[in-house]
């Protein structure tokens, strides 16, 4: 699919008929077929990138120059909103006069780009003021969901360390196993948002540097504000991580403890019935002499042993406050 967007009356808006010519100034290719692809490539004498080519991790393959045009690919996070994030690359190439964007997905900040620039439009829109706006929008798409994952992160540790109080051993092993499971999740939505982050902050000071020379008044100033905006996510994105592994540890610590509880109790009992056990194994055994097997009283006086060791036992364990 190919959308094609316009400057009309001072303002930036879709062209119905999708030709493109000389008034397109963002040009933006979904899910493109050959044939899309080889109209932009003979428009703007530049080829392409495919998607092969748009995964790959290499800094010389995502960020180059072609003959003044500048092409570069950014890592966006989607599916995030579902809990299933993936890592779509998105291929800008930027030229003077042009804008086109490339992208085989369609994350929440494209779908929501031209209803927000229409609340706020530019003065005169540009190609670069276009891929200025574009970066934001990726960008405050990656705050909101470190936002969503840090009060995730909050509720968990509240969870953990605030409300939990007396439960059964089977309903707390099952909770702090979801706990577990969630907490991965929540990683894992942090891993891309990392590798978003980390594309963004190389992309974004090569376009300021690159094209230096045709850039709008006001797009250094905004580039270098994402440059700031990207460094303080770096660092916040770096604290989350922290606390999920922290809040990891602690979920495995407490499983730890009430699996530990549980083999106390086992081990507790196994020893309160060692010394009754000694005692019936001894008058158990079939020797021909044994004083007590003869007395009246043997049999009460062997169970008053018994019990008595049980009891014994118990009360040792319960002094030590090992029960």
């Amino acid at each position: 699919m190919i959308r094609i967007f316009g400057v009309k009356d001072g303002a930036l808006v879709r062209l119905e008929d999708a030709a493109l010519g000389p008034d397109a100034l963002w040009i933006d290719l979904c899910d493109p077929t050959q044939a899309e692809e080889d109209a932009v490539e003979s428009m703007l004498d530049v080829e392409v990138p495919t998607l092969q080519e748009m995964a790959e991790i290499e800094e010389s393959s995502r960020l180059y120059r072609e003959d003044g045009t500048l092409i570069v690919t950014a890592t966006v996070i989607e599916g995030a909103t579902e809990g299933r994030p993936r890592r779509q690359p998105v291929t800008f190439v930027v030229t003077p006069r042009h804008l086109v964007t490339v992208r085989y997905a369609d994350p929440l900040p494209f779908r929501s780009f031209e209803a927000k620039w229409q609340r706020q439009p530019e003065a005169r829109p540009t190609t670069d003021l276009v891929f200025v706006a574009l970066i934001d929008s990726i960008v405050e798409r990656a705050a909101d969901v470190l936002e969503y994952v840090a009060a995730d992160l909050n509720a968990v540790s509240t969870h953990l360390f605030v409300d939990s109080g007396p439960r059964k051993a089977k309903e707390a092993e099952s909770d702090l196993q979801e706990i577990l499971m969630r907490l991965g999740r929540r990683n894992m939505m942090i891993a891309v948002l990392r590798e978003s982050l980390l594309s963004l902050t190389r992309l974004v000071p090569f376009v300021r540097q690159g094209a230096e020379h045709w850039l709008a008044h006001e797009a250094p100033g905004r580039l270098k504000q994402l440059e700031r905006d990207l460094r303080s996510l770096s660092a916040y994105e770096g604290q989350l991580t922290a606390e999920i592994v922290y809040l990891q540890e602690a979920t495995l610590g407490l499983i730890n403890l009430a699996q530990n509880r549980v083999i106390k109790v086992l081990s507790v009992a196994a020893v309160i019935f060692l010394p009754p056990t000694l005692v019936g194994t001894i008058y158990g055994m079939n020797f021909a002499y044994m004083p007590e097997l003869d007395v009246p009283w043997a049999y009460p006086l062997a169970l008053a042993v018994m019990g008595a060791s049980a009891a014994g036992s118990y009360w040792w364990f319960k002094r030590k406050g090992w029960l």
